[in-house]
């Protein structure tokens, strides 16, 4: 090891101190007490110095976050020089380059700031950060200063791009909300549909005082009775002809479905989201060619809230396309069957085929609202404007759209 030849030197030099080269034995003698000193320097300051590192947790396609990494020298003992770098997946952009070369004093907490640019959505791990820690004594040489990682990993979780629906070239009014029914359901106090004079057993709470003043009797108010409408939303990841040269288009269904997501949210709306594409979490898996994990499949059945919505965000931010997936017609009897009377069903694919607008036409006829929207347009071969033609004739609302570059969906 290397004290055992610093202390064989030693030995061999000892006798030069009372010789005519005392000098030169005091002088070796006097670099190998620096070296040993600053061994321990570094060994003392390497091990306790603690690095980490502080940002969000979520964020949206196009935001930009801050991020800091903190350096805490928790020892009497200064850093003379401390480069350090963190590591990037691919799809973030750092601004600027998070790499630095600083100095550190005795118990000193340094911190340092960078920014990311979310540019796709996605699951990202942040990590780890690397870096060499020198001393005075390092003359461009690793004498002391070996690289070591510093295992902090972040999570962060990029949402898709949300779009008014106005932009995506789909009308605002889309089959949402509530639906007026004659059912005996509760009344929703937000639809007033006139005024009658009180009754025995009437809410007091709905007396309307103001009409009671000018009629001068009991006046209450009347309410629509209304019946909240499920929001489904079935995408389709399947590519046609089991090709991946539908990666973008899938990008653009995805933005689709996120943008449908939140317009349900905010109108109030219980929304859920079922697809046939491959969510494999943070951790990619090992799977058979032809197979699907079930649940890595998205099945969530429709709910209300902030929660569930950002739940629906993740999951579109971590799915990805399968070629092997089965078909949507496979998968809608399983997922119509647990679904409300009356729920409105978005479906967003490529194109139609045979079997998807029978799938659609049972559905319709079951008493569900349903929707289809295509995201190949301009791309469909002739089995798919035929499919469009056909649901168009059974009264399915059809809408065709791809998104243009414009838009800023990224590629």
């Amino acid at each position: 090891m290397w004290w055992l030849a610093l202390l064989a030197v030693f030995l061999l030099l000892l006798p030069g101190v009372w010789g005519s080269f005392w000098f030169l034995g005091l002088g070796l003698m006097a670099w190998i007490v620096a070296l040993l000193l600053n061994r321990m320097w570094y060994w003392r300051v390497s091990n306790t110095v603690r690095v980490n590192r502080t940002v969000q947790a979520q964020a949206f396609h196009g935001d930009v976050i801050d991020v800091e990494v903190t350096i805490h020298n928790g020892v009497r003992l200064p850093i003379p020089w401390l480069r350090i770098q963190d590591t990037i997946p691919g799809n973030l952009r750092p601004l600027p380059r998070p790499e630095w070369l600083v100095s550190v004093r005795s118990q000193e907490k340094l911190r340092l700031h960078y920014k990311l640019e979310c540019k796709h959505r996605g699951r990202y791990l942040i990590g780890p950060l690397d870096g060499k820690i020198g001393t005075i004594l390092d003359v461009g040489r690793d004498v002391s200063g070996n690289w070591q990682s510093w295992y902090k990993i972040s999570r962060l979780v990029v949402y898709p791009q949300v779009i008014p629906l106005e932009k995506l070239l789909l009308p605002s009014r889309l089959p949402m909300g509530n639906m007026r029914t004659r059912q005996p359901l509760l009344p929703d106090p937000s639809r007033i549909a006139g005024v009658r004079e009180y009754q025995s057993g009437d809410d007091p709470r709905q007396i309307d005082w103001r009409n009671t003043a000018r009629q001068t009797q009991l006046m209450v108010k009347e309410f629509d009775r209304t019946r909240v409408l499920s929001m489904a939303i079935f995408l389709d990841l399947r590519p046609p002809n089991r090709q991946y040269a539908w990666t973008q288009l899938a990008e653009n269904s995805i933005v689709v479905a996120a943008s449908i997501a939140n317009r349900a949210y905010d109108l109030k709306q219980p929304v859920g989201l079922f697809s046939n594409g491959f969510d494999p979490g943070w951790e990619k898996l090992d799977y058979k060619e032809g197979t699907l994990p079930e649940w890595g499949r998205p099945e969530m059945p429709p709910r209300n809230g902030g929660p569930w919505l950002y739940e629906i965000m993740e999951r579109l931010a971590g799915i990805e396309t399968r070629p092997d997936a089965p078909g949507m017609d496979q998968l809608i009897g399983r997922w119509t069957s647990h679904l409300p009377w009356g729920s409105t069903i978005a479906v967003i694919t490529f194109e139609p085929y045979p079997a998807l607008v029978t799938e659609l036409s049972r559905l319709r006829k079951a008493g569900f609202s349903v929707m289809a929207i295509f995201t190949a347009a301009g791309r469909h071969t002739s089995e798919g404007l035929n499919g469009i033609f056909a649901l168009h004739v059974l009264g399915v609302k059809i809408y065709d759209i791809t998104l243009p570059e414009q838009l800023g969906v990224p590629a």
